[in-house]
């Protein structure tokens, strides 16, 4: 008896574990932009996955920011149910825009394993080779700078690659961090390439840039 006991005790732990790690491993759907005071089970800067709900009551206002369509919302009151390309708001308002954004995370191949993902070092093209597509030129940045997101805490190094500069080095947490926000302050003008592990990008902060500079505009995502 004792052992029937004992088995079904086993099984059901395991489920109950590989349900818990299925929670945790869910892939995030958006970025938490701001969360006014008050909002409970999320604040700025955190992953949602698609399915979280959020109570905002009356008046409480939530900014998501969608990794895949690129919807930015700001949310006031009302019940939030998180989706994949936005939410669905009960008894709230929600305002939605498109911004620029490039929310997915770095998916290196073996072959391009150790090169840049914003701005790929190949050899020296032939004469006859045609132009560099644009998604191999810098990601351009608002003066503000970029949003960081690691997958796990570690080392990032930011270097200038147009001209002589000390390089960055910070340890990171595995959540986004707003660079500015941290202290580091980029050169108008200058070329960036931001490096983890085996991954790089690179980007140019635009001093003349009218564009988006809301965390999800600015996200990088290794």
């Amino acid at each position: 008896m004792r052992g029937i006991l004992g088995s079904v005790a086993a099984v059901a732990f395991a489920s109950f574990a590989a349900h818990s790690a299925s929670a945790q491993t869910a892939a995030p759907a958006a970025l938490v932009e701001d969360a006014s005071a008050g909002v409970k089970g999320v604040e700025a800067f955190d992953y949602v996955s698609a399915g979280k709900q959020i109570q905002l009551g009356s008046a409480g206002k939530l900014v998501l920011g969608y990794l895949a369509s690129c919807q930015e919302e700001t949310i006031t009151g009302g019940v939030v149910t998180v989706g994949t390309d936005q939410s669905s708001v009960s008894g709230g308002s929600v305002d939605r825009k498109t911004v620029a954004c490039a929310g997915k995370s770095m998916q290196l191949t073996a072959e391009q394993s150790g090169k840049s993902g914003g701005l790929v070092f190949r050899k020296p093209p032939s004469t006859n080779a045609a132009p560099a597509p644009a998604t191999d030129r810098p990601r351009a940045m608002p003066p503000t700078g970029p949003v960081i997101s690691l997958p796990k805490p570690g080392r990032l190094t930011i270097v200038r690659v147009d001209t002589s500069a000390a390089p960055v080095a910070l340890d990171l947490p595995a959540k986004p961090v707003d660079l500015g926000k941290r202290g580091v302050r980029l050169a108008p003008g200058g070329t960036y390439q931001a490096n983890y592990g085996a991954s790089s990008v690179t980007f140019q902060i635009d001093a003349q840039s009218t564009a988006d500079a809301s965390p999800l505009a600015r996200l990088i995502r290794f």
